[in-house]
Parts: C-alpha cells; structure tokens; sequence
C-alpha cells in the first residue's frame, strides 16, 4: 500500500544478501512492487531499512533455525520449506514497512503526508504485528519439524513460537 497512491517509475536492481545464509536475499524491486512504495523514498532508505529487518528478524528466529538443525542438516530455508520462505520475505518486508513510516512525512510535506504523518505510530503498529505473525508462523513451523525429528523432549512442552504481539 502507497502512502499517497503513486508509485513512480522506482526500480531497483539491488539485491540485499543476507548474513545468515540460512535465509534468502531479499530483493529491493520486489519491496517496492508487493508495497507500491512511493518514488519518494531514496534507494538508499530502502536498503538500509530493509538490512535492519534482516538483523532484527534473523535475532528473533536463529535460536529456532539452530534447533532445527540439530536433528536435521538442512542448509537453507528454501531448501526446507517455500512456505516459510515467503514468510520469512514477509517478516522482513513488514518490519522494513514498518521503519519506512518515520520517513515519509519528511520526504513528502503534502497535507496527505501531514495527515499519514499523524496516523504514522497505528501505521506502523499494523505493519509490525503483521511481521510478528510472520515470524511466529516460521518458529512454530521449525519448531514443529524439529520437533518431529526428536529435538524436543517427550515431556517438554512449549509455546509453540508464539509471541504476543497486541495487549
């Protein structure tokens, strides 16, 4: 979703490689197409919030990836499940989103900017816990298949990798 509807003719070649390389890459076109970004963002915004996401979403799911690959050496999440591939994509995409929102109202000082500038904090409330149940999607799906392959105790019990993401 635009901020303010237009698109622009923004196009990207850049391809942000992950440092984990359990995770895929994410490529900036694709954020820029799947959420009809505005031209207004620079590329170089864009980049640096989408390797933010990447580090914050990587720190919430390494503990759930090492446990999985205690009982199974898989090397890559494509490898292991396209579903959470796209989830993952998703989780990085949302936070990165979610960062986006402090920017805009600088970039664009339109009274549409003033008035998305205002509602910027529930913006980005909306975009954080979509990311979060992306997130909680892949852990209980790692989680799951570790556990089928005997990672956890019989009489362990768990969460199932969710988080709480609204009070």
């Amino acid at each position: 979703m635009s901020l303010n509807g237009i698109t622009g003719n923004t196009t990207s070649s850049k391809i942000i490689v992950n440092a984990n390389a359990f995770f895929p890459d994410i490529e900036v076109q694709a954020f820029i197409d799947i959420y009809r970004l505005p031209s207004e963002y620079k590329e170089i915004t864009l980049v640096q919030e989408l390797k933010t996401a990447m580090y914050q979403v990587n720190e919430e799911l390494i503990d759930y990836v090492l446990i999985l690959q205690s009982v199974d050496p898989v090397e890559t999440l494509d490898e292991y499940s396209e579903p959470l591939t796209h989830a993952y994509k998703k989780a990085v995409m949302d936070t990165a989103r979610a960062g986006l929102i402090k920017y805009f109202e600088t970039a664009n000082r339109k009274a549409a900017a003033e008035v998305q500038g205002d509602r910027g904090d529930v913006l980005k409330d909306v975009w954080t816990e979509a990311a979060y149940a992306a997130m909680d999607q892949i852990s209980k799906g790692l989680l799951d298949a570790a556990e089928k392959l005997g990672a956890m105790g019989k009489k362990r019990h768990h969460a199932n990798g969710f988080k709480a993401v609204t009070i």
